[in-house]
């Protein structure tokens, strides 16, 4: 998926993304035979681009889903310096861009790399394949693999496997402080994002990392939420060792 969290280097990532599957032959050949970019679409983008009372729905069947999605996001890169806003509000209620960057990815970046995860499926099982073959979308190791036919996003190219990331990371979430201010609850989430984005880069900003859980244990520093912490630094500290000295805080708490 594409993880980033924050609204100003959405735009980027969705480039990069484009740039990535275009230069895949493999995918990029899936997608043409889907419809490719489809230019009647534009004009309907457009609409979604600038007007927030128009919502794009999926529908119609596996092919037209990757063109949409395709054209959509393609569309964005050709004729746009920035993410336009209007397309992500109507996607969740929540005041905070990081939420509605995630249902976006959720209910319209997801359908594609899901089509196109179950393609490479269909190729492994056609080519019988001997070992597995591991293809990069966006970083992600989508590997084909010949044992059960299944895909799996294993990890992205630091090492880190980006599944397991995010489940710590939804965990911290879930144990945050039932009692903060709303107003706390969405700086944690908005730390907790920014965590989550720095970590899958590949190259976290180690200042603007430790920044953030300096941030959070001002916050809340509840038993159970230090434990789902404790849970994340002890999984990405052997990809990133500069976590290891934000650890013995949320240690402590648990003694």
């Amino acid at each position: 998926m594409l993880q980033t969290k924050n609204i100003h280097d959405y735009y980027p990532v969705i480039c990069k993304f484009i740039q990535h599957i275009d230069s895949v032959g493999i995918i990029s050949n899936f997608i043409n035979d889907c419809g490719g970019y489809n230019s009647e679409l534009e004009e309907d983008i457009e609409k979604l681009c600038q007007d927030t009372s128009y919502n794009l729905t999926l529908s119609g069947s596996d092919e037209d889903e990757v063109t949409t999605v395709y054209t959509l996001l393609k569309f964005i890169t050709v004729h746009y310096k920035s993410f336009p806003l209007s397309l992500i509000l109507m996607y969740s209620s929540s005041s905070a861009y990081a939420d509605k960057i995630q249902e976006f990815n959720n209910r319209i970046v997801r359908v594609l790399i899901g089509h196109i995860e179950n393609y490479l499926k269909e190729v492994g099982i056609k080519m019988g394949l001997d070992n597995n073959n591991t293809y990069n979308i966006n970083g992600n190791q989508v590997v084909v693999a010949n044992d059960n036919a299944t895909v799996t996003a294993v990890q992205n190219n630091n090492g880190i496997n980006a599944n397991e990331l995010h489940k710590l990371i939804e965990a911290m979430k879930s144990e945050l402080n039932t009692e903060l201010s709303p107003e706390d609850k969405a700086d944690a989430e908005e730390s907790i994002d920014i965590i989550e984005t720095e970590l899958e880069s590949g190259n976290p900003d180690e200042q603007k990392v430790r920044s953030q859980f300096k941030l959070l244990s001002r916050i809340d520093s509840g038993v159970k939420f230090a434990s789902a912490v404790a849970s994340l630094l002890t999984f990405a500290d052997k990809v990133f060792p500069f976590l290891a000295d934000v650890a013995p805080f949320y240690l402590n708490l648990l003694k």
